[in-house]
């Protein structure tokens, strides 16, 4: 008896078992998403296929089909862990959840760098994976250009590049970070920091556009020592709070009166730092971040942000995956996830002119 032989034995006991048709099983069995059935009847064609012992072979089966069930995962990281990543963790989590429901296979592809997944494409594209998702690639990295050139099925997760080739699930970037400060602008601040991110991802550029745009929309000119680069850490907020305090030393009435942090860890650095200097925040400096991540509420006073579901980011990006290798989305499609205000405890309207005099005398009765 041939392998192909015994295969289709074992399909019939099945089919046998569940007092249903040939069909039915291998439709069941093999996931097909176009077979509308019962719930009962899938689950008693795989119940039937436990008691038989019927166990298909995945490759063979993939093979035939066409269609492996698979997606990969590719994720760049030097940080001592992915599920407590305040992005990377809570993204996964929503990229297990679609392909758990949609009975596909994950497979983590976690690389050191975007230059060593660079390397690696070609074990990507081994077959063993429909799809790839590939979670913040950085800019200056060269392997969406590899990927595109290869025309294989791939998504962009935190990462809206405009590139008509590619499909890509972000949050609106610029229009958030346009709101946000806004918000700050309407509380009365006119001068207003920018402590960005990690040059490298595309968020940080977007976020500084919508910075740029609203104090163009509000009439506010652009000030470059307003204006601090860093890293997405708490670290860099905290620092940049010294190097904000130290350069307008003496000269109160040009200070910035609030920061447009570009995430939360930021934020909550910066916050630190105003702390750490006898600064009051909100009273005396506003502070906002973007995300709404645990930092956001794991430091006191907890901090406005703006919120976007970076759960539901990874939730998007595999269900958009799935329909690209369906045949159902095609290059080109952006999908983005809708971002919402959170005011909490960190902004407010600036100092009256009074309060900032008394700062300037250094009146501690008045200003603390």
């Amino acid at each position: 008896m041939t392998g192909n032989e015994e295969v289709a034995a074992s399909i019939r006991e099945v089919a046998r078992e569940a007092n249903v048709s040939l069909s039915t099983v291998s439709k069941v069995l093999n996931g097909r998403t176009d077979a509308k059935f019962a719930a009962a009847t899938r689950e008693r064609v795989f119940a039937a296929a436990s008691r038989v012992g019927y166990h298909p072979n995945a490759v063979a089966r993939g093979l035939a089909r066409k269609r492996m069930d698979a997606v990969g995962v590719v994720m760049a990281y030097d940080q001592p862990s992915v599920t407590s990543d305040p992005y990377l963790g809570a993204c996964l989590d929503g990229i297990l959840k679609v392909n758990k429901e949609r009975r596909q296979k994950t497979v983590l592809f976690t690389e050191d760098s975007w230059d060593e997944a660079l390397r690696h494409v070609p074990s990507y594209l081994d077959g063993h994976c429909d799809g790839l998702l590939l979670i913040i690639p950085r800019t200056d990295s060269a392997i969406v250009e590899e990927l595109a050139g290869r025309s294989s099925c791939f998504v962009l997760v935190g990462d809206s590049r405009d590139d008509d080739r590619l499909v890509t699930v972000d949050v609106d970037n610029v229009a958030a970070a346009r709101r946000m400060v806004r918000h700050l602008i309407k509380l009365g601040h006119t001068r207003i920091a920018a402590f960005g991110g990690n040059h490298d991802f595309l968020s940080n550029a977007q976020r500084m556009e919508g910075y740029r745009q609203a104090l163009a929309a509000a009439g506010i000119p652009w000030r470059e020592e307003y204006v601090f680069p860093g890293e997405y850490f708490p670290g860099h907020g905290y620092n940049n709070v010294g190097l904000l305090l130290g350069m307008f030393e003496g000269r109160p009435a040009e200070r910035p009166t609030a920061i447009f942090c570009f995430n939360d860890a930021i934020a909550r650095g910066a916050v630190d730092g105003l702390r750490a200097a006898g600064i009051r925040v909100p009273e005396e400096f506003s502070v906002v971040g973007f995300d709404d991540s645990a930092h956001a509420v794991s430091s006191e006073p907890h901090i406005t942000t703006m919120r976007h579901d970076i759960r539901r980011v990874g939730e998007r990006a595999a269900e958009a995956l799935l329909d690209c290798i369906d045949g159902g989305l095609g290059p080109g499609a952006r999908v983005y996830i809708p971002a919402e205000l959170v005011e909490r405890c960190t902004a407010a309207a600036p100092p009256s002119p009074a309060t900032s005099r008394a700062e300037e005398r250094g009146d501690e009765k008045t200003i603390r």
